[in-house]
């Protein structure tokens, strides 16, 4: 049976929810909350925090696989965005290059992820976008910025260079620290949603950025993360809440 696809479109933003959790067990009240959710929505698996790959000897891809297609018979109707976070943006655990890449080719080998997340500046990310590509897994190309908000130019930028890379989804996230870092973010995104010729995902973290989760879709973002449980990035909002807050704009 086909897996869902991750449908994405700034007009009727698409809300993706983490999976947490450190084990399997703790994986399947994940997706039974998901599963409750309401109707439509997506879901990211966090891997870097799954203790059976993460504690393996070498990072051997089969605890992940493994996991996945538990998460898939489990969610069959869910699109499942796979992603492992690097310390480098933010992510709990250690990975070497040649492992990133034998995780995300494995896991797109399954067919069972309808998107794998890519960091672009990871020294692997060719590699593992081609990788994707030939298993016809879509690729979201990812930035995290904890630190602060770049210049509206450099996260145009970087969101162009991500297209340019083959990504099929071009996603940043930036750490606000004032008013206007948040009115940075949203102008990039306008800006660059103007000659995008993939969706893109955006948003300022924390509290002072939450308005970016609710309303970035006015602006070009195709996608909010929020959650049904533990949240897997600052200021992340609960999904209900932003269900009704979407269908206030969007209709």
């Amino acid at each position: 049976m086909p897996r869902p696809h991750l449908r994405l479109d700034a007009n009727s933003p698409t809300i993706i929810v983490p999976l947490t959790a450190s084990d399997l067990s703790g994986l399947e009240l994940d997706a039974a909350a998901v599963a409750a959710a309401p109707a439509g929505v997506a879901a990211e698996w966090r891997v870097d925090l799954y203790e059976p790959f993460t504690a393996g000897s070498g990072l051997d891809p089969a605890p992940a696989v493994a996991a996945l297609e538990r998460l898939a018979a489990l969610l069959p109707d869910t699109a499942l965005l796979v992603t492992f976070r690097t310390t480098a943006e933010g992510g709990t655990a250690e990975i070497s290059g040649p492992a990133y890449l034998a995780l995300l080719d494995a896991v797109a080998a399954t067919g069972l992820a309808c998107a794998v997340d890519v960091e672009y500046r990871h020294p692997m990310a060719d590699q593992a976008i081609a990788a994707a590509q030939r298993h016809q897994t879509a690729v979201v190309a990812s930035n995290h910025d904890f630190e602060g908000t770049p210049a509206t130019e450099e996260i145009v930028t970087r969101l162009q260079a991500m297209e340019e890379a083959g990504a099929d989804v071009a996603k940043i996230a930036v750490m606000p620290r004032s008013a206007g870092d948040v009115v940075r973010l949203l102008e990039a995104t306008e800006r660059r949603y103007r000659d995008a010729q993939i969706p893109l995902i955006t948003m300022s973290m924390g509290g002072l950025g939450a308005v970016t989760r609710i309303g970035g879709g006015v602006f070009g973002s195709a996608a909010t993360f929020a959650t049904v449980g533990a949240a897997s990035a600052p200021g992340q909002l609960p999904a209900a809440g932003v269900r009704a807050a979407l269908e206030l704009l969007h209709g």
